[in-house]
């Protein structure tokens, strides 16, 4: 990580962008991704199959917006192929009080109840767990719901970071 990117990591608690430009092509097409959930950061390949660019920004900006207007979760989607993929990857985010929490989740489409809807996954994320069935504590990560609505605000001001 260079140091600018350290200092924009360390700025913002809670952020999603695409950085790069389009990297494979035809099926193996996709763009990279950070994202940081307090002092979590990550990188991630988002494919661009049936997704544009725009499609995961926008994606991003919804779920923000329903957290930050009172939905108790919504989901960031990271891996998004097609509907009737058999697997995709998200960040559902419930909210609690003034507190978000996060906690990757990988949608396998032959265990879901329905038919994945990337317009509104969180029907698919169901009530924040610590443990698994097994008794294993699920990672999760916590930021404010105030760094979620400075995320929104740096974006509609245009700001990529």
């Amino acid at each position: 990580m260079s140091t600018a990117d350290a200092k924009d990591a360390h700025r913002h608690a809670f952020e999603l962008k695409l950085i790069g430009e389009p990297q494979g092509e035809g099926d193996r097409l996709f763009i990279w991704g950070r994202m940081t959930f307090g002092h979590f950061h990550d990188d991630f390949q988002a494919p661009l199959y049936d997704w544009a660019p725009g499609d995961y920004t926008a994606q991003w900006l919804e779920a923000a917006t329903r957290l930050v207007e009172g939905a108790p979760v919504a989901v960031f989607l990271t891996h998004m192929v097609h509907p009737s993929a058999a697997y995709h990857l998200g960040w559902p985010a419930w909210r609690e009080g003034d507190q978000v929490f996060l906690q990757e989740r990988l949608f396998l489409t032959e265990q879901l109840t329905a038919p994945f809807d990337p317009q509104q996954p969180e029907a698919h994320a169901g009530p924040r767990r610590e443990l698994t069935p097994d008794g294993e504590r699920i990672a999760q990560w916590r930021v404010k719901l105030g760094d979620v609505a400075d995320f929104l605000r740096r974006r509609s001001a245009g700001q990529s970071g």
